[in-house]
């Protein structure tokens, strides 16, 4: 299971990607849905993914070890998740002010976009198959 999780995690990833660029781009409420949607559907699998990943139930077993130390596990346990908890709440924020016909709607998906490529873990194989 962990693996069929872990892969529909990572190929998410692209499509958010995709419409987070193209919710920048042309910030409208259909654009800006797609993006906070499927933000959203990445978010709901990377808390099962944390559910089942070995290496996320075996960092949480030594936190403080974990934290002290930078590397792999400490990104999944502290930096990836909340960044992405983060840009969840700025892309669903953006969806708001387009549907309220407000300009501040591109800030919003610009800051919730570039959070997300930071929280990404450019160090793992991009593509899972």
């Amino acid at each position: 299971m962990y693996e069929a999780v872990l892969f529909l995690h990572n190929l998410v990833r692209w499509a958010v990607l995709a419409f987070g660029f193209l919710a920048l781009w042309r910030p409208g409420a259909k654009e800006g849905t797609f993006f906070a949607h499927t933000l959203t559907l990445q978010v709901v699998l990377g808390i099962l993914l944390a559910f089942v990943s070995p290496l996320f139930q075996g960092a949480l077993a030594s936190l403080e070890a974990t934290m002290q130390t930078p590397g792999e596990a400490r990104f999944f346990v502290a930096e990836h998740w909340v960044g992405g908890l983060i840009a969840l709440g700025l892309a669903h924020a953006g969806l708001g002010q387009v549907r309220k016909g407000k300009p501040r709607a591109r800030l919003f998906f610009a800051l919730a976009l570039g959070l997300l490529l930071l929280s990404i873990p450019w160090f793992r194989p991009l593509l899972r198959f």
